[in-house]
């Protein structure tokens, strides 16, 4: 859909179905502030090696003390087996995990944080929660908590 334009400006006249924040489309609306979270995310991330937030997000899943497959791992994030696989190959490669054949089963692989992927994990987080935090700056502190429960329910909620 091409915006209208003013003959007489370069200004595209405001749509009440994505400019007002009562009236706006809400998945409009969701994937404009993923797209902005993710940008910050995704340039913290590179700042400390990774490739983007799915690098990070593999790292947490990995480095926090239980143990999954990596088929576990892909359902936990939904991540294809496939780009999953890709993603630890490079995080690997970087040092910052391993991976163990399951003793019971050698087909089935189990990936572990190292410490300098600790490190890194932990770097990129406290960066992360700056960043939101700076997003989160445009609400009074009580919406923050509150959108944070919103979107986790509409996340979380099973489908009709």
């Amino acid at each position: 859909m091409l915006p209208q334009m003013d003959p007489e400006s370069d200004a595209v006249k405001p749509c009440a179905t994505i400019d007002d924040p009562v009236t706006a489309d809400l998945t409009w609306l969701m994937q404009r502030a993923t797209r902005v979270l993710s940008d910050d995310f995704d340039e913290l991330a590179r700042n400390e090696g990774l490739s983007d937030l799915r690098d990070c997000l593999v790292l947490a899943v990995v480095g926090d003390g239980a143990e999954r497959t990596q088929l576990e791992i892909s359902r936990s994030l939904g991540i294809d087996k496939t780009t999953l696989v890709a993603i630890l190959d490079r995080l690997e490669k970087q040092g910052l995990l391993t991976r163990e054949h399951l003793l019971t089963d050698r087909r089935v692989r189990i990936p572990s944080i190292t410490p300098t992927g600790t490190a890194v994990l932990d770097r990129v987080m406290e960066a992360r929660d700056r960043a939101v935090a700076d997003r989160l700056n445009a609400l009074p502190a009580d919406e923050g908590a509150v959108l944070r429960t919103a979107l986790w329910r509409i996340a979380t909620a099973a489908s009709s």
